[in-house]
């Protein structure tokens, strides 16, 4: 009873097209899920300047629309909806090469204008499939322009460089960390994240996003073929 009054005032939504789902249906709607800009799997590994990075998604369609919906419309359920692929790429492609997982964060003025952390979200969301919990390791200790207001790479790296520090050393010095985001175009913000990390002690840092740009638009950034490949930190 309670439930159903709940799908009545709370209904939920398709991640992508926002379409109101029935109960019992699975997220994304299934038109949309047929339509997925998914990744084919020589694709999901490359390489660029954070390291190793396993993507899910082009970043286009229903995918951005959902990203977008969760960023600017509060729609957190649109991320979580998407994480279990990239779960499965992340699994499939970085297995074995980190024991924890974290996130690129916000800076504190885009979190309380927003009230949460997309990266966070998706984290959690991927942790919960390895029976664990992100952890806060980084925080952004400047707040930056948007990285989408700027086209060209090398005013990215220098809008977010010494962006990050973290936390606490003792929580990063020797372990292997999956450093979450939710759209990687450049790199240099996850970059820049990532060598925050290793700059702490961190033994290591792989990479996952839930989407990214066609590739021949991500600067710098190339497909590994052939499997996994041990991260150097």
């Amino acid at each position: 009873m309670i439930g159903s009054l709940l799908d009545l005032l709370f209904p939920s939504k398709c991640a992508c097209c926002g379409r109101v789902l029935e109960r019992w249906r699975v997220n994304p709607c299934p038109a949309c899920a047929e339509d997925l800009p998914l990744l084919s799997d020589d694709q999901i590994l490359r390489r660029g300047p954070y390291g190793l990075c396993a993507v899910a998604f082009r970043y286009e369609g229903g995918v951005r629309d959902a990203i977008r919906a969760c960023k600017f419309h509060g729609r957190q359920s649109a991320l979580r909806a998407l994480a279990p692929y990239l779960v499965q790429a992340a699994a499939e492609h970085l297995s074995g090469q980190f024991d924890a997982v974290t996130y690129v964060p916000v800076s504190p003025k885009r979190l309380r204008e927003r009230g949460y952390d997309q990266a966070r979200l998706l984290a959690d969301a991927m942790a919960r499939h390895w029976d664990t919990r992100a952890e806060a390791t980084l925080r952004k200790v400047r707040h930056t322009k948007a990285q989408s207001s700027l086209k060209d790479a090398a005013a990215r790296r220098q809008n977010i460089d010494g962006a990050y520090t973290v936390l606490s050393a003792e929580r990063v010095i020797g372990r292997r960390f999956l450093l979450v985001d939710d759209v990687v175009t450049t790199g240099s913000t996850m970059a820049a994240a990532a060598e925050a990390l290793r700059s702490a002690g961190a033994a290591s840092v792989v990479c996952a996003a839930l989407a990214a740009p066609d590739q021949g638009a991500n600067q710098g950034d190339h497909a590994v073929q052939g499997g996994n490949f041990e991260n150097k930190p």
